[in-house]
């Protein structure tokens, strides 16, 4: 079994970390691959290689950080069908399974198959000029369109399956997956929804109208924003990692993809727990 090791940037003691997990699974016939910009001058080229070779040769990635840490790794992930264990390095941490506290415990759950699949629903996004398309990628979280920093509000016409929704005028929109819900959706004012849930969420950023509201619609429809800005920029961004400029006439179609994550968690962990914990929701009434 070959562990592949994904970890955030400038992680302090990562080799210490790196030689408690290589210890454990050596005791279980497991081997790790980590990526090679963790290496140092005599680094062994058998262990260290880039990204894309740990994806495909591993079995199970490890993932070290936050949220964020694990959204860069969401597409290739799925691409290659891959599960993903998230330890979380970070604050909120919704996606990762449990602290580096719990790192041995987890992985002997995994070593006794009782880790369960929850498996996340990507979207795709189509980026169009002059109906020409220019770019396409899969994100877990959201897309985000919105206004540069000193840029004047925005116009955005929305569309469903090809009927005009919305002439919108706004700081931008995010266009958001379930999984996505209790990030930058969640901040703008729309729903918490429960992962499994075939739908995707429709968030304006500080609407100029303020009746226009979150919409919720089906996965499997058509949306379409078409950017109607001229001389502003406008800037799409996916999970918060890679961003694109965009201008007037720009269109961003984004239905269901067909690639799904698999994330790997302990029969212990249950999403109401999770949201909980990390929004702080409390069934306590001392005082009462």
């Amino acid at each position: 079994m070959i562990f592949g090791v994904i970890a955030k940037p400038n992680l302090k003691n990562f080799d210490r970390i790196k030689n408690s997990l290589t210890n454990f699974l050596k005791k279980r016939n497991s081997s790790v691959l980590i990526e090679s910009k963790f290496s140092n001058a005599d680094y062994d080229s058998k262990i260290y290689v880039t990204r894309k070779t740990l994806v495909k040769k591993s079995d199970v990635l490890v993932v070290f950080g936050g949220d964020g840490t694990l959204l860069h790794i969401a597409e290739e992930a799925a691409i290659n069908k891959k599960p993903v264990i998230g330890i979380n390095l970070g604050t909120l941490g919704f996606l990762t399974e449990g602290s580096i506290s719990k790192l041995n415990s987890i992985l002997q759950e995994f070593f006794e198959n009782k880790l369960v699949p929850d498996k996340r629903q990507l979207l795709n996004a189509r980026i169009y000029k002059k109906k020409k398309l220019v770019s396409k990628t899969n994100f877990l979280n959201d897309a985000v369109i919105n206004k540069g920093a000193l840029a004047k509000i925005i116009n955005l016409d929305l569309f469903v399956d090809d009927i005009l929704v919305s002439n919108l005028r706004a700081d931008g929109i995010i266009l958001s997956s379930p999984t996505g819900s209790t990030a930058y959706s969640l901040s703008a004012g729309g729903p918490i929804v429960i992962p499994s849930l075939p739908l995707v969420i429709i968030t304006p950023i500080c609407p100029h109208t303020l009746t226009n509201r979150p919409l919720v619609i089906s996965n499997n429809s058509n949306i379409k924003i078409r950017i109607k800005t001229k001389g502003s920029p406008v800037f799409l961004t996916f999970d918060g990692n890679s961003s694109l400029e965009i201008e007037n006439d720009y269109d961003v179609q984004v239905s269901k993809s067909p690639l799904k994550l698999t994330l790997l968690r302990s029969t212990k962990t249950k999403y109401f727990d999770i949201l909980k914990d990390k929004l702080m929701w409390s069934n306590n009434y001392e005082g009462e």
